[in-house]
């Protein structure tokens, strides 16, 4: 009944009501904007993390005098791929962490922070994204030589294109210097924290190493989700421990490199990583990052739930005669209450809808620009553009924000509108 009631206030009263619902929707569409690019951008750091550390979980073996190798890497595979853990891609890697590992073109030398050696069939389909300046994903040149995917940052250093044919140098698993030639399938663009790693076919990173041919340092998890929870890490961690008694989370690199030596002095051992410890180098962004997020939304929500009490303040005046008949009726101070609840529900609703759809046209439009000219911005832009990335969750989320923000601006002129007496209203007194 109240909803009935609601709504036809509304409808008679449209014009009244046009500029609180002008306000409501622009406020959602801005929510759906800001959380729209916000989300993405998160989803977009997480991903360019996730191809140069390792997945959005890393698994990284260690052997006595911490040497980086994962002891029996096809059984554990196996084990990983039986958890029944939400994983889309698991993925081994041979990962080259030396310092010494140079890039040479015609003189110019570029050092590399780290080579990453993986099985394209494997994690092709998550280099899908990967921002390219030129060429492709291959390992493979048309002369049949081995290829090398390199950073643009590398690139320019070395003055060399796809298609060149550069030198890298490295020191196997003895320590002996070992070099080959090999020809830049693509150049990627990325920042200066996720820049200078190079990438090449994992077989042949083992063979330049000396190693077996399925060695490899790490195991890189992709999450169904796209990001890893706490939840998830300490299962892995519990269904790994059955079957290797030396399996340890760290909640940081640097927690795992002070604890390292004692953890693998006596045998071979699992350490698992996830992507927060990862990126605490700049958890600090992300934090900043959410909180001018969430502080502009805080904002918006206030200046809406303003605007809603000055406008109820003013129909609620406009109105008394009408409630005082209502009151005269019979009507509780309690449903008179619910009332203009209910109108301001109604409201907030059908400004949500409107501010959301208003909300997605903008989104989609600011996704066809590049804004890869924007120092810095490549942290959080993919192949240039912004990420886009709206859930329903995310969606009721704000609904249910703009409506809760509604409903307590509405209580106070409510309660008081409650109040009216009804013979002086009746009489159209003050």
């Amino acid at each position: 009944m109240f909803a009935f009631f609601a709504y036809r206030n509304l409808s008679r009263r449209g014009k009244r009501y046009i500029f609180i619902f002008s306000a409501m929707a622009l406020s959602f569409a801005v929510i759906t904007l800001i959380t729209g690019i916000s989300t993405g951008a998160l989803q977009a750091l997480q991903d360019k993390a996730a191809r140069y550390f390792a997945g959005h979980i890393s698994i990284t073996g260690f052997l006595p005098g911490q040497i980086q190798a994962i002891k029996a890497p096809d059984e554990l595979v196996d084990l990983l791929e039986h958890s029944r853990l939400p994983f889309r891609t698991i993925a081994p890697r041979t990962i080259y962490y030396r310092g010494n590992a140079q890039l040479f073109f015609e003189g110019e030398r570029v050092n590399q922070r780290r080579l990453i050696g993986l099985d394209p069939n494997t994690e092709g389909v998550e280099f899908s994204k990967l921002d390219f300046i030129s060429g492709t994903f291959s390992f493979e040149s048309n002369s049949g030589q081995p290829g090398i995917i390199i950073s643009q940052s590398a690139a320019k250093l070395l003055r060399c294109r796809v298609g060149d044919e550069i030198t890298l140098f490295l020191t196997t698993q003895t320590g002996k210097p070992n070099s080959s030639q090999l020809v830049v399938q693509g150049i990627f663009n990325e920042t200066s924290l996720f820049g200078f790693a190079a990438y090449l076919d994992r077989a042949f990173l083992n063979e330049l190493l000396e190693a077996d041919s399925n060695f490899c340092t790490d195991i890189a998890l992709y999450t169904k989700e796209g990001r890893a929870n706490s939840k998830l890490v300490r299962n892995l961690t519990i269904y790994l421990q059955r079957y290797v008694s030396k399996t340890v989370y760290y909640s940081s690199r640097e927690e795992r490199d002070t604890k390292l030596p004692a953890l693998t002095k006596d045998g071979p051992a699992l350490v698992i990583l996830s992507q927060e410890a990862q990126l605490a180098q700049i958890q600090q962004f992300i934090t900043a990052f959410l909180g001018i997020t969430y502080f502009i939304l805080l904002l918006f929500l206030l200046i809406t739930m303003t605007g809603v009490i000055n406008t109820y303040r003013v129909l609620i005046h406009e109105r008394k005669k009408e409630i005082g008949v209502l009151r005269a009726l019979g009507t509780q101070k309690r449903d008179v209450i619910l009332l203009f609840l209910w109108e301001g529900m109604e409201l907030s609703f059908f400004a949500a809808i409107s501010g959301f759809i208003f909300g997605s046209a903008a989104l989609l439009v600011l996704s066809r620009f590049n804004f890869s000219f924007i120092p810095g911005s490549g942290l959080i832009l993919e192949q240039g553009h912004l990420r886009i990335s709206l859930s329903v969750t995310s969606l009721l989320v704000n609904m249910v924000l703009l409506i809760s923000s509604t409903l307590v601006a509405v209580l106070r002129p409510a309660i008081n509108a409650s109040r009216v007496p009804p013979v002086l209203a009746m009489r159209g007194g003050a």
